[in-house]
């Protein structure tokens, strides 16, 4: 079997086998007995019931909140079409006040006080310790101004990985243990020690000599220029088509770290809340020529981060670090907003913005609605009104249906990008073997990896028919090199058979071979049930000539 990627993708796989865990599986099937099983027999008739929570402000004209409403003032659409409210709640200071409007919220948990969960998200690859130090400093004299059931965690993107500095935590000290290293900068300096955003500060400035202006190609931007076979271009536009390549992937890495880390962390009961200090995220329209990768704007990209918030339930409250940035900037800050729920907090307003959230979230009303549910992955559109003409609302504005193959891609993703200190620890349930990969492909650019996978069918449940055990599970690859750069995730179904149960140590080999660039690579293997929606997986390091050495674990 084989994998067909895009233009970016650096993840190929080839030559896959898969046996099963006994020999008498392999026997034909009796006459009149049919080979495959009904989808039913694995999945059934599921109830899901997810609510969609919708934390909705409600002020007047002179942008005072509005207190004492019930159910009954309140309309949800759902792309246009009315809905009816589910759950609802007002929530005065923190707290839960009864109403006549119906049940409150799953969301809120046990108790009249509603805690509020801080995440803070801070891009060292894209803000400077100098120009985020007030704003830091800023978050750490107000961690006092926050209820004494709010959690906060910190988590720092900077060269290309992601890391909890403070896990959610009611403990001022500990977070601000966190806001300190992140203060002093000595291991976060921010975007002057980031190798990558040197080369591309130095590639808008027309420095490195010998070339046009721009035209200073490092190894990455070389390697993009020759994915796109630019032998029939100039030399300045090749290098304006790698920059405008690489800074693409730039945003795109940073959105999904941000993605993953929403999804990655184990969130407690409450409202939950984005603290984004994103910095200098690149902004604009990218590879206008409409080559290679294609033609993507910033919000395209955005997207994935607002589409995220919603699906998860985040606010996000966008604060820039003291130097400010483009208007452009500005308003996509604004409009990740917008579409949250949030606002966005610059220029002098980000100084104090930990307390300005704090009291933003501290009087609200929360409505729930359960949607009928397709998995499909279509985006709808929600907009809530109040049948008061005087008053105003603001509240996310959609949510996404996701599928069962989404939300398993977003959980390998997050394994991918997140740190090993955020899993439990232990001997890995999932056995990955990596070969001696070998250069291939012109100027031998690319390398082939053999890799075998010993999948633990043993660990997952099996399902009896027709005098057999069946088993389906999903085989993931996901690879990021050192540049943050990823391929698409590949889903391999596999169709597992056996005559007998399987034994709980039983595993089957399969063996593939993956073509990655000739660079380092992380590599998160993972086998996931849809069925229990139990996951393990394991990840590695994968290097030209050198010994790759696993280094993760597995979750069941």
């Amino acid at each position: 079997m084989g994998y067909s990627n895009s233009p970016r993708s650096s993840l190929v796989l080839a030559a896959a086998l898969i046996v099963a865990w006994t020999q008498a599986a392999e026997a034909q099937p009796p006459s009149g007995q049919s080979e495959e099983p009904a989808p039913d027999l694995f999945f059934g008739e599921e109830i899901d019931v997810r609510v969609v929570n919708l934390e909705v402000v409600v002020e007047d004209r002179s942008g005072n909140r509005v207190h004492g409403l019930e159910a009954d003032d309140f309309r949800i659409f759902v792309d246009d079409l009315e809905v009816g409210v589910d759950y609802f709640t007002e929530i005065l200071e923190n707290r839960a006040v009864e109403s006549r409007g119906g049940e409150a919220p799953p969301a809120i948990g046990e108790g009249d006080s509603v805690p509020t969960n801080y995440l803070l998200f801070v891009d060292d690859d894209h803000t400077h310790v100098t120009f985020r130090r007030p704003v830091i400093r800023g978050f750490a004299r107000q961690l006092a101004s926050l209820g004494l059931r709010d959690q906060v965690a910190v988590v720092v993107q900077s060269r290309r990985r992601l890391r909890v500095l403070s896990p959610f935590t009611a403990d001022r000290r500990e977070t601000r243990a966190a806001l300190e290293e992140l203060e002093r900068g000595r291991s976060f300096g921010g975007v002057l020690r980031s190798p990558r955003m040197i080369d591309q500060r130095m590639l808008a400035s027309g420095e490195g000599g010998g070339l046009p202006p721009g035209a200073r190609f490092d190894e990455d931007l070389t390697s993009v220029a020759a994915d796109l076979q630019v032998a029939s271009m100039n030399l300045p536009q090749a290098v304006n088509e790698a920059r405008a390549e690489s800074l693409a992937r730039d945003l795109e890495f940073s959105v999904t770290a941000v993605s993953s880390t929403m999804r990655s962390l184990d969130v407690p009961e409450g409202r939950k809340v984005l603290l984004l200090l994103a910095g200098d995220w690149p902004v604009g329209l990218f590879r206008p020529a409409g080559q290679g990768i294609g033609l993507r704007s910033d919000w395209e990209m955005l997207d994935g981060l607002v589409d995220t918030a919603n699906v998860l339930g985040y606010t996000v409250y966008p604060v820039d670090q003291q130097r400010g940035p483009s208007l452009m900037r500005w308003q996509n800050l604004r409009q990740v907003a917008d579409r949250t729920g949030g606002r966005a907090y610059v220029a002098g307003a980000n100084l104090g913005a930990l307390r300005r959230v704090s009291e933003d979230v501290a009087n609200y009303y929360w409505l729930g609605f359960v949607p009928e549910y397709r998995r499909d992955d279509r985006a709808h559109e929600v907009r809530v009104e109040v049948r008061r003409p005087d008053l105003r609302v603001r509240s996310r504005g959609g949510y996404v249906d996701l599928s069962r193959r989404a939300e398993a891609d977003m959980e390998t993703q997050g394994r991918l990008l997140f740190p090993d200190e955020t899993r439990t620890h232990g001997e890995p349930l999932l056995r990955v073997e990596i070969g001696e990969p070998e250069p291939t492909g012109p100027f031998r650019r690319k390398m082939l990896v053999p890799v075998t996978v010993q999948i633990p069918v043993g660990h997952f449940p099996v399902f009896p028919f027709e005098n057999r055990f069946l088993a389906r599970l999903e085989l993931r690859f996901a690879v990021v090199d050192r540049n943050g750069q990823q391929a698409r995730i590949p889903v391999i179904p596999l169709s597992l058979a056996g005559s007998t149960q399987p034994a709980p140590d039983a595993v089957v080999p399969y063996d593939t071979v993956l073509t990655l660039r000739r660079r380092p690579h992380d590599l998160l293997v993972s086998v996931h049930d849809p069925v229990s929606r139990q996951t393990v997986s394991v990840r590695t390091h994968v290097r030209l000539r050198m010994e790759p050495t696993t280094t993760g674990g597995g979750l069941p």
